[in-house]
């Protein structure tokens, strides 16, 4: 439960942020069109053959160079162009080349100097600034639904139960693969994920629905062994007739005392409220329900549970 529990506040905020995204870039582009869109009608009649043609020449490069900078880099960048700009004397290079760098212009600027050195050319640069935050803004949407589609697909695969009671063939690497979705929002500050597949696995005649409980608890036991900051190693891989999946944390261990134990029912070290104690004996009972085993190795800085099921196909 302590596990459903933080994977349910974390799939929330993991729904939350590309929707807090969408709504800022819809409103961004609404108010861009009901404030400008006579503006760009006349801006467009008033446009000779040559200046709208340089203005498709800075268009493009937005979309060519969309890949993230951190703001270290942009303000590198903005110098190089500063230096570059003036040299060739262009008029107010340090608000051309902000400009510029939020256009999503970073180097490469030989074929455009020309333009900017006339005058005239601050009203094309900033119309394409302005077209250009269209462009971002509609590829953040795009990014951001296709983040929240991925995380709902996976939430509806994981909630979905086999009424049945029957084992169906299920791939497992996309049952944990669904975990690490859902996970994400835990994942993606200071750990590190380490995945080796074996990519000619066949599919496992088993409960999957039963198997991704298994997965849940221990990929949520291997986080907060490591406090959420480490590597977190996932090997699927098959071997001797069986499948086997490893999971490694390179948290704090499990002393030696208390190894021996971990698998019995209401034996917890965490502090009361925060585990029942039957996480893994639960997760010990499904591996044994497909006839499998589960065996821990740990040592301060590496932890590793191996849980191994025969290939029934």
């Amino acid at each position: 439960m302590a596990a459903l529990g933080q994977l349910v506040a974390g799939v929330a905020h993991e729904i939350n942020t590309p929707l807090g995204a969408i709504r800022s870039s819809i409103e961004n582009l609404a108010d861009f069109f009901n404030q400008n869109l006579a503006e760009i009608a006349d801006f467009f009649h008033k446009l000779s053959p040559q200046r709208y043609s340089d203005l498709l020449t800075l268009l493009p490069k937005y979309q060519s160079q969309s890949i993230g900078f951190s703001n270290r880099e942009k303000r590198q960048f903005k110098r190089a162009l500063v230096q570059q700009l003036s040299k060739s004397s262009v008029a107010n290079s340090e608000t051309v080349a902000d400009t510029l760098v939020d256009i999503g212009i970073y180097d490469n600027i030989e074929s455009i100097l020309p333009f900017l050195q006339d005058p005239t050319s601050s009203d094309i640069l900033q119309q394409a600034y302005q077209l250009s935050t269209l462009q971002r803004s509609t590829n953040t949407i795009i990014t951001a639904t296709d983040r929240a589609a991925k995380v709902v697909f996976a939430l509806k695969r994981y909630s979905h139960s086999n009424c049945t009671a029957e084992k169906v063939t299920a791939n497992i690497i996309d049952g944990i693969e669904t975990i690490l979705t859902l996970y994400y929002n835990q994942l993606k500050h200071g750990v590190e994920l380490v995945r080796i597949y074996d990519d000619k696995l066949p599919e496992l005649l088993c409960y999957p629905d039963e198997l991704n409980q298994v997965w849940t608890n221990l990929i949520h036991n291997a986080l907060q062994a490591m406090d959420n900051c480490g590597v977190l190693t996932l090997e699927v891989r098959a071997e001797n007739e069986s499948l086997l999946v490893g999971i490694t944390d390179s948290g704090k261990g499990i002393p030696p005392e208390i190894l021996p134990r971990i698998f019995e029912p209401f034996f917890t070290t965490k502090p009361p409220g925060e585990g029942s104690g039957l996480g893994l004996d639960i997760v010990k009972k499904i591996v044994e329900k497909h006839s499998g085993k589960i065996k821990v190795v740990s040592a301060i800085g590496q932890t590793t549970f191996t849980v191994s099921m025969p290939i029934v196909i």
